[in-house]
């Protein structure tokens, strides 16, 4: 009876944690997800629940269609072309939300923001600095200027790891090179590993 009772209690655990993620969405502010109405987010939540992927419209006469919900983690398809992703980061004792809108057209492009449990925004300069493009480039590369200056365009990717407290950034502007100067500049590129330190996200 004991073992029967400890495992329904780490079941509700698991139940209250993943619903922590899924109250997130479907609360958060429609200026964080401005084109999926909180009853959409909420049959979004459900069909996930169900185990069901299923395409709902957005504001945009579009189809969106939220891919994955775990725990700590959300992606959602908003567009054709774009996506949010959204983690909770522990932060003292509370967390905060780190959210990376990614906007797809010929390459990935990125922007992050991050919130507190009550979606105030904070200051992403206090989490997470964006690299520079000379960072993208191994350290022991030697990047001669003729490299640097094809580089004339800021263009990066940023992927939230939903297995742990990571983040990836990708310089994307080879995509929209000319072959030749593809070839020259994407074998000398490296993503960047950040980890969550409990405060920031940091480079490995």
């Amino acid at each position: 009876m004991r073992k029967f009772l400890f495992i329904l209690l780490l079941l509700v655990c698991c139940c209250v944690k993943a619903q922590d993620m899924r109250l997130l969405f479907v609360e958060a502010p429609d200026s964080i997800f401005p084109l999926q109405t909180k009853r959409v987010r909420t049959e979004m939540v459900e069909f996930v629940a169900a185990g069901m992927r299923y395409e709902l419209s957005n504001l945009l006469d579009g189809k969106s269609v939220l891919e994955q919900m775990d725990d700590d983690y959300m992606l959602l398809r908003s567009t054709a072309s774009s996506t949010i992703q959204m983690k909770k980061l522990p932060y003292g004792e509370s967390y905060v939300v780190c959210v990376v809108n990614t906007i797809s057209a010929e390459v990935a492009d990125s922007r992050v923001a991050f919130f507190d449990s009550e979606w105030n925004r904070l200051s992403a300069g206090s989490f997470f600095e964006f690299p520079a493009i000379r960072d993208f480039f191994s350290g022991d590369t030697a990047v001669g200027a003729d490299v640097l200056n094809i580089c004339n365009i800021y263009l990066v990717a940023l992927s939230l790891n939903a297995n742990d407290c990571s983040m990836v950034a990708e310089y994307t502007m080879p995509g929209y090179m000319s072959k030749e100067d593809a070839e020259l500049v994407a074998p000398l590129l490296r993503k960047l590993v950040y980890k969550w330190n409990g405060d920031r996200f940091v480079i490995e």
